[in-house]
């Protein structure tokens, strides 16, 4: 018998190295998520303020209360929500998907161009889109109103920028990459042979689509759906430049009000709990739904292996039209929105765009002054340091519990630690964003952190579910054999872990680290609830230079120029990580012999059911295979490609 066969009752039942690491790993994540929800419900049961430490704090449903007898208020920021947030994911999947299509399954020229300009507006930070989307739609400065009044026919049409409706067709717009890079994998996974079996049976295109093609993408879009919603449900951008002018009650606005009480009245804590646990459970009942739809997901895989043939669609005569829309959207996602980032910049105040202005009253002095300023520097490295202390957090702890929950008996309480590291994404930001800045400050006598750069960090890392459902697909797809190999030859659990899974993990992790990374470096949802102007990170002080009630710290044009300047900063991050990636990768593609080892695919998903196919898999390259160890017969190499 092996030795790894010879292990006794008592050795079985005393916790191992593995075991410990992913009890640890568990309970950050359970502090991570749990706490803070488990605070904010107490809250809105306990106390017009703080649940603990307020001599006024009892148990009760007062808020609850509260919140029925102001139905008329609550049935209004029910029915704004549903409109904003629901009108704005219709209208952004719709586009995603025409864009997906025209991408993936049609013959479409300069398809590879327009992937990559849909994806630009991805890379603007939101709260930089919001301003930049301010300014563009100004009724008397706008570039975009300018635009409308030059064409004939529309010179007495203006935007107005506060209509709800205009609040909609914008929030729809800086969302639109999200759902196209999601839908755009399962377009590329289907098999069109479907589609040309019934175009061959005589069904028109309308009626392929409704019962072929949208049955099969069914699963993907639901999810698609869902995780839209939850993202347009959590952001307080666009709201909270926009909203609080139109008067709208949104409910992203209606949070941040309640605790931004005005000079001589006390936040309401209670309340705006009480408004965070309805819509949680609205957000909960949406995930679950996903679930459940998703169950049976491999039943409509059309992906087979042999015969697999992707087709695409030719346009003919329709070329034209979509090329033209396609660049109406990136006219509108991209190019005018910095247009006017820049406009403003270079102007003293707010004027039209004409050649004389262009020549007699632009200067750039606010990028000197910018670049100047010391608290750009230092808000500008805490930003660094939060994104990337948040994105080791949730990586780390991520991959260490969806390696040791991968490589578990099926039991009550893997499968719930699994549902529940996926869960933070049914967690809209704005919510999270609530409970955890209620948790610092009933912590706060305790542990004094709140406001600091360490409660930032924590928050930030609430993301985890995206490292988790990434690390768990990876570790999925490493044969057991390796680690078997290691522990015959004498090595621990966990040895087997830090030798061998961890350097072929290596690629997916870092990939989401990068992804991570640059969510954190563009949040500011989150620190809009717990920054203070010691601790705010460069979106909540770009922020305050655009917000007229800064008072001495509105300065409108360094307010442009510091966008302009964090969009290229997130640019030349994030594609410089994603480059030196791809360096890495090559070096060693380059350094591979033929017949040298297996090759194991390591995709990543976000949600349980992977196999939806929800989220696209970043490609990296994996560790040379000299860091595996060696077995007993000589050198086992192995090559994996994550």
């Amino acid at each position: 018998m092996s030795k790894a066969g010879r292990t006794t009752r008592a050795e079985r039942a005393r916790p191992t190295g593995m075991k410990v690491a992913t009890v640890i790993a568990g309970t950050v994540i359970v502090l991570l998520l749990a706490i803070p929800l488990a605070v904010q419900v107490i809250t809105a049961f306990r106390g017009p303020f703080l649940p603990f430490g307020v001599s006024s704090a009892k148990w009760s449903v007062d808020n609850f209360r509260t919140l029925w007898e102001l139905r008329e208020d609550f049935w209004a920021v029910l029915g704004s929500t549903a409109a904003f947030v629901g009108g704005s994911t219709v209208l952004s999947l719709l586009i995603a998907f025409a864009l997906a299509w025209v991408t993936v399954r049609t013959d479409a020229p300069f398809r590879r161009v327009i992937s990559v300009l849909v994806i630009v507006p991805f890379i603007i930070p939101p709260i930089v889109k919001a301003q930049a989307y301010l300014l563009m739609l100004s009724p008397q400065s706008g570039v975009l109103n300018q635009l409308l009044h030059a064409v004939p026919g529309m010179e007495g049409v203006t935007i107005d920028p506060y209509a709800f409706s205009t609040m909609i067709v914008i929030q729809s717009l800086t969302n639109v990459t999200f759902p196209y890079l999601m839908i755009v994998p399962i377009l590329t996974n289907m098999d069109g042979s479907l589609e040309e079996s019934a175009r061959v049976s005589g069904a028109s295109w309308a009626r392929t689509l409704r019962r072929v093609t949208l049955p099969m993408l069914w699963p993907g879009l639901l999810g698609v759906t869902v995780l839209t919603f939850i993202l347009g449900l959590g952001s307080l951008e666009i709201p909270l430049l926009f909203g609080q002018q139109s008067g709208q009650s949104i409910f992203a606005l209606k949070l941040w009000t309640l605790i931004s009480a005005d000079a001589g009245e006390l936040p309401q804590y209670g309340l705006a709990a009480a408004w965070g646990c309805v819509f949680l459970v609205i957000t909960t009942i949406a995930f679950l739904v996903y679930l459940r739809a998703t169950r049976d997901a491999e039943r409509r895989a059309s992906v087979s292996g042999k015969g697999f043939r992707p087709t695409t669609m030719k346009l003919g005569l329709w070329r034209i039209p979509a090329l033209a829309a396609i660049a109406v959207f990136v006219l509108l996602t991209a190019i005018l929105p910095l247009f006017a980032l820049l406009w403003s910049a270079i102007t003293p105040y707010p004027i039209a765009f004409s050649f004389p202005a262009l020549v007699e009253q632009t200067h750039f002095t606010a990028f000197g002054e910018v670049l100047g300023d010391a608290e750009f520097w230092a808000s500008l490295g805490r930003t660094l340091v939060i994104a990337g202390g948040s994105a080791t957090i949730a990586s780390v702890a991520a991959t260490v519990l969806a390696y040791g929950i991968a490589r578990s008996r099926s039991t009550v309480w893997t499968r719930s630690m699994d549902l529940f590291a996926s869960s933070s994404v049914a967690i809209p930001t704005v919510i999270a964003g609530f409970a955890m800045f209620l948790t610092f400050m009933v912590i706060n006598p305790v542990i004094p952190i709140a406001g600091t750069v360490i409660a930032l960090i924590i928050a930030y890392s609430y993301r985890v579910s995206i490292a988790y459902r990434s690390g768990y697909s990876a570790t999925l797809q490493i044969r057991r054999e390796l680690e078997e190999a290691a522990q015959v030859s004498g090595a621990s659990q966990i040895e087997g872990f830090r030798r061998i899974v961890v350097p072929l993990l290596m690629p997916t992790v870092f990939a989401v680290w990068i992804q991570v990374f640059i969510l954190g470096t563009n949040e500011f949802t989150l620190p809009a609830f717990l920054a203070t102007p010691e601790s705010r990170p460069l979106s909540v002080y770009m922020y305050a230079m655009i917000n007229p009630r800064s008072a001495q710290l509105y300065a409108p044009d360094q307010g442009a120029a510091m966008a302009l300047i964090f969009t290229l900063l997130v640019f030349l991050i994030g594609y410089g990580l994603q480059w030196a990636v791809s360096l890495r990768a090559i070096g060693r593609a380059r350094r591979r012999r033929p017949g040298e080892g297996v090759e194991t695919g390591v995709g990543v998903g976000l949600l349980p059911s992977d196999a939806a196919g929800v989220v696209p898999a970043p490609v990296a390259d994996a560790p040379d295979a000299s860091d595996a160890p060696e077995a007993p017969g000589g050198p086992e190499r192995v090559i994996a490609r994550a």
